[in-house]
């Protein structure tokens, strides 16, 4: 009952704030939330179309969707700061700041999804060292978009102060950490896929 009155409160809060964005022309903004709303209540709003009736929350389940909205949280603090910074300093150009925010609204849903099935599904199904293979290489990716972030905003800064292009600082948020934060997710994903396939033929941990 409490799942479901969040899922009403939270569907109350979308349609107002659709009013708001579209009355003020933030159409890619107002779109995003729609998505973005059925991919956070996906679990509950399956289980009310296919069996009308909201899904049972067990111990099992709190864990899964408090480990879930942790994770977002996490994924929606990193990704937030690392967004303003870019907008501050333009790196978008000429892309619409609202297509921008549309696409982080979008990113959010699917993070909360799969880190959804990784604590149902995936977790209990992988090994220890690849559950801290899984955590260091989300962690490295999280923390290479921060160094992304900053390096762009050193080097414009040195460039506004002293009029100097420095490549250091250009080259490691350009080049480097783009590279090392796409491999930490590529190894991610590998790593994820992995789980969820041995979830469904029935393999467990040794």
């Amino acid at each position: 009952m409490k799942t479901k009155g969040i899922l009403a409160v939270l569907a109350i809060i979308s349609m107002l704030a659709l009013m708001v964005l579209l009355s003020s022309e933030n159409l890619y903004v107002a779109l995003a939330i729609i998505p973005g709303f059925l991919l956070l209540g996906h679990r509950e709003l399956w289980s009310l179309i296919r069996h009308r009736r909201m899904p049972v929350i067990d111990e099992r389940v709190q864990h899964n969707l408090t480990g879930a909205m942790r994770f977002t949280g996490v994924f929606f603090f990193i990704s937030s700061a690392v967004l303003i910074l870019l907008l501050h300093f333009n790196v978008f150009k000429e892309t619409a700041t609202s297509l921008v925010i549309s696409g982080q609204l979008i990113l959010i849903g699917i993070i909360y999804v799969i880190s959804y099935h990784y604590y149902d599904r995936v977790q209990p199904v992988l090994k220890e060292r690849s559950i801290k293979t899984l955590k260091f290489c989300l962690m490295t990716a999280g923390v290479s978009l921060g160094v992304i972030a900053l390096s762009i905003t050193l080097h414009n800064m040195i460039y506004a102060w002293f009029n100097l292009e420095e490549a250091v600082f250009f080259i490691l948020g350009i080049i480097v950490t783009p590279a090392v934060c796409t491999l930490s997710l590529l190894t991610s994903f590998g790593i994820f896929l992995t789980g969820l396939l041995g979830s469904f033929s029935g393999a467990g941990r040794e």
